[in-house]
């Protein structure tokens, strides 16, 4: 049996859609849900160190959405018929190769996506690694403390995705 960490994120994975209210209605591609403008769900993790200082990650210069932007510690979208929170431990596992860590929900946040409504999860942790991460998916890692973070966003010196910025936003709020 293929247990959920185990299995492979791609295009073809099939992931949920849902209402207005993040309730499941069917089915789908994770490739097809932005060209249907499908309502659909995703996990966002904050990793803490002791300075309070939020580990980020950069995508990788190939990736499609978002190149070289930098984003949430992990982030993912959630299978068919998993919670968030089995989303988030398996997306930390695979991510940055950490099993054990004490996740806990922050909060749920929603923002527009390409026309289709994104239900994001956000659960933070103190986390300081070690991490060992697929270089072809994740172009680096970098602590920085949230103020750094909204100074480069101010200048321009780092660029950021979109979702990431919606939730560290909500995480300020």
């Amino acid at each position: 049996m293929i247990r959920p960490h185990q299995m492979i994120v791609s295009e073809d994975m099939l992931i949920d859609t849902v209402d207005e209210h993040d309730n499941p209605t069917g089915v789908i591609r994770r490739s097809e849900v932005l060209q249907r403008h499908g309502n659909f769900r995703v996990v966002h993790l904050f990793l803490f160190n002791r300075q309070n200082e939020v580990l980020i990650q950069q995508l990788s210069p190939v990736r499609e959405r978002h190149p070289g932007q930098w984003g949430s510690s992990v982030a993912g979208y959630l299978f068919a018929g998993e919670t968030y929170e089995q989303a988030a431990e398996r997306r930390l596992s695979q991510e940055l190769g950490v099993s054990q860590c004490d996740l806990h929900l922050y909060g749920k946040t929603v923002m527009n996506d390409a026309g289709c409504k994104k239900f994001i999860s956000l659960f933070v942790a103190t986390c300081e690694g070690p991490f060992q991460y697929d270089r072809a998916h994740i172009a680096g890692l970098a602590f920085l403390s949230i103020s750094g973070i909204k100074r480069q966003r101010d200048s321009g010196e780092r660029a950021f995705t979109p979702t990431f910025l919606h939730v560290l936003d909500f995480y300020r709020a």
